[in-house]
């Protein structure tokens, strides 16, 4: 939040404009500590290892990217050099929210409470982070409804992280979740389909929930009775 403000000079952004501005540092140096903090105290049981089950475990939430794709050459792709620094900036993202949230905290949080008790704090906890966005935007009601829709979201990437055995699949999902949402959106700008920045009207805040609705119900599928398999 911080890092972002800093990178603004201290003005008011967007987070569209914010991940195609240029690379965001702020987003390295949260990773540099990450891995640093991960070497210092030789935790080795973050999940990078080789996952499996891959077919069963993302052939649903990848359908969600292929309509994506679908749409965003539909409404005509967005400039070559924002459309890069939006995918390198969405996977950094990816990359420390997962290794943050599903990595460090999800692993600590399994150590002292029961597998469904840290999946939910987990789901608060990040959710919870996303709010704070406002203090970047402005836009505290956007805040709050994206941090319901990253909660939704945090099931998913849980999910692919038990089933999965890996943090690799989930950190490669979240970022080209992230990239799909943010191309999807300059698309739509370009097309003159975006809504006022600030505008938080019944359908801006139903349809970030809605879209996250089928991946979080199979979430769900994805987590039946892995409270009686060891992690």
């Amino acid at each position: 939040m911080f890092g972002a403000q800093l990178l603004a000079g201290g003005e008011e952004i967007s987070l569209n404009d914010l991940v195609q501005q240029g690379i965001g540092w702020q987003f390295v140096g949260a990773i540099v500590i990450l891995l640093a903090a991960i070497v210092a105290f030789r935790w080795k049981d973050i999940g990078f290892n080789k996952p499996h089950s891959l077919l069963h475990v993302l052939w649903f939430p990848s359908i969600y990217l292929v309509v994506f794709a679908g749409l965003i050459v539909l409404l005509g792709l967005p400039p070559l050099m924002s459309t890069m620094l939006v995918f390198v900036n969405t996977m950094l993202v990816g990359f420390s929210e997962e290794v943050m949230f599903r990595g460090i905290l999800f692993r600590a949080s399994l150590k002292q409470m029961a597998v469904w008790p840290a999946i939910i704090l987990n789901m608060i906890l990040f959710g919870g982070v996303h709010a704070f966005n406002g203090f970047i935007t402005g836009e505290f009601g956007a805040a709050i409804v994206q941090s319901f829709a990253a909660g939704m979201s945090g099931l998913l990437f849980i999910a692919i992280l038990l089933r999965t055995g890996s943090i690799w699949p989930a950190i490669v999902y979240h970022g080209l979740w992230d990239f799909a949402i943010f191309t999807l959106g300059m698309s739509s700008s370009r097309a003159g389909d975006a809504a006022a920045v600030g505008d938080v009207s019944p359908h801006s805040v139903f349809l970030p929930l809605l879209l996250n609705l089928p991946n979080f119900l199979f979430a769900l599928v994805l987590l039946r009775n892995i409270h009686k398999k060891p992690l």
